[in-house]
């Protein structure tokens, strides 16, 4: 298999230094009070507006409580800045009533009815395709932004830092709490009205904290267009509410968007809603993306993974996979993943423990292609029928697993279509005697699977020899 991933050596020197200039100003100086009740927004202002004048430099926060209500960068000006805090406390402040927008479909407290935040970058450009007009080399460490999701509640359009056409642009060592949208949104547009499609490159989010508090959020980070990303180190919490997308929502959702060489890695999710803890939408020029997600630990989560595609995902003989999920523990989850319309994802070594649902499809309820398991561990898995997989299929592999601990069948695949190399693998143990290690539809042309691919496979523990020859009509 040829991996499209590894091109991007690249995200592993995403740390280009900051060329600023060497003016550093203190926000207490300019007259921050950091009290928790003065407004300190101006003041803020005040100090960024100089870096800008002066062509960069430091703005530094001591501890403290800041309120906050809407900090702007607009335009390439604000480049070279960073914002050292010293675990400073930004809570953001709603300044306005909650308003209904685009014909009733959002009810927000943003000015900016697209993405809006307590701190905003925003180029204020539109329709780019390289980072010539962003806004570059920014940093922003030890703050901690605090927002009051209980008792305003969800807010679609209000994150905590919001940004639009950046450019090597990094958040460290940061916790985001409470969020009524996102704690950090890398967006395709502010307004669409004025401005959408800026580019975002060379994203670092790294050793950051995101706790939703309730549940009744976003994500803890959403990016919609950004060449080069890295998550780094993070832990999400009690964060996403059912009906959005994840932790994290890669979603190139508009025209020329695209998110692509991405890293996912040495990050924690506990007590997640959405769909999956991840979720990658894959839409329109999503061949050109690729996302690495390693060595990252799941518990209490709907998925740790979920991929959306679109109607064409059957189209082409695909032979490479754009999504790569390896090296991770996966413990009390709702589903194995959540694979609607996906294709060419793989999943390398996961430890998956405990995956509760009884009802709902294990895998896929729509349909997949090209979606690979291999060297996996699937332990106390409770549906019936295992890993299940519904709709118009191709090339579901799965190569040198382990299966342990099943009630009943191992995998189902409902369309023969859909039965790719299943080798090497080990059927251990499951509750039910004489349950297959595969389930599929009936077959009415043996040379519709080709038999050399699914060789070496063992039973052990009420498991049935594996073979499909029950599934063929003679």
């Amino acid at each position: 298999m040829r991996f499209k991933f590894f091109h991007f050596i690249m995200m592993l020197a995403f740390c280009i230094p900051i060329s600023c200039s060497s003016i550093s100003i203190n926000v207490r100086d300019y007259g921050a009070k950091g009290n928790g009740k003065d407004d300190d927004t101006a003041v803020f202002q005040k100090c960024v507006d100089l870096l800008k004048k002066n062509g960069g430099g430091t703005m530094v926060v001591p501890r403290g409580d800041y309120p906050i209500t809407f900090l702007t960068f607009f335009g390439k000006g604000y480049s070279n800045i960073t914002i050292s805090g010293e675990n400073a406390n930004i809570l953001q402040t709603i300044a306005r009533q909650r308003i209904s927008v685009e014909n009733n479909k959002f009810q927000t407290y943003a000015k900016r009815f697209a993405a809006d935040g307590c701190f905003v970058f925003d180029a204020q450009v539109t329709q780019q395709t390289d980072d010539r007009n962003s806004i570059k080399n920014i940093k922003i460490s030890g703050l901690n932004f605090i927002s009051d999701v209980k008792k305003y509640g969800f807010d679609e359009l209000l994150h905590q830092v919001s940004a639009h056409g950046v450019s090597n642009f990094t958040i460290e060592n940061c916790t985001f709490t409470g969020f009524l949208g996102d704690g950090i949104a890398i967006n395709g547009g502010t307004d669409f009205s004025k401005f959408h499609d800026a580019y975002n490159k060379d994203v670092s989010i790294i050793n950051c904290t995101f706790d939703g508090v309730n549940k009744n959020n976003r994500q803890g980070i959403s990016i919609y267009y950004s060449d080069g990303f890295l998550i780094d180190g993070c832990v999400f919490k009690n964060t996403t509410r059912d009906d959005m997308p994840g932790a994290i929502d890669i979603e190139p959702d508009r025209g020329i968007n695209v998110v692509r060489n991405g890293v996912i890695r040495n990050c924690k999710f506990y007590n997640i809603g959405g769909m999956g803890a991840i979720a990658v939408v894959q839409k329109g020029r999503f061949d050109e993306n690729t996302v690495l997600i390693s060595n990252c630990e799941f518990e209490d989560v709907t998925a740790p993974l979920a991929v959306i595609g679109d109607e064409k995902y059957l189209n082409g003989d695909q032979n490479y996979f754009s999504i790569l999920f390896t090296s991770s523990k996966v413990t009390n989850s709702k589903i194995v993943a959540d694979l609607r319309m996906a294709k060419n994802v793989n999943f390398n070594n996961i430890q998956f423990n405990k995956i509760t649902t009884t009802t709902y499809n294990n895998v896929s309820a729509i349909g997949v292609n090209n979606i690979r398991f291999e060297n996996c561990i699937f332990d106390n898995i409770y549906h019936l029928d295992g890993l299940t997989f519904t709709g118009s299929s191709k090339k579901i592999a799965f190569v040198g697993n382990r299966f342990k601990n099943f009630r009943k069948q191992a995998i189902t695949i409902n369309d023969p279509n859909g039965i790719g190399s299943l080798t090497r693998n080990v059927f251990e143990s499951t509750q039910t005697p004489k349950s297959y290690p595969l389930i599929t539809g009936r077959i009415k042309n043996r040379n519709l699977v080709n038999k050399l691919q699914l060789l070496n496979n063992t039973s052990g523990g009420n498991f049935l020899p594996f073979t499909i020859e029950p599934f063929f009509i003679n």
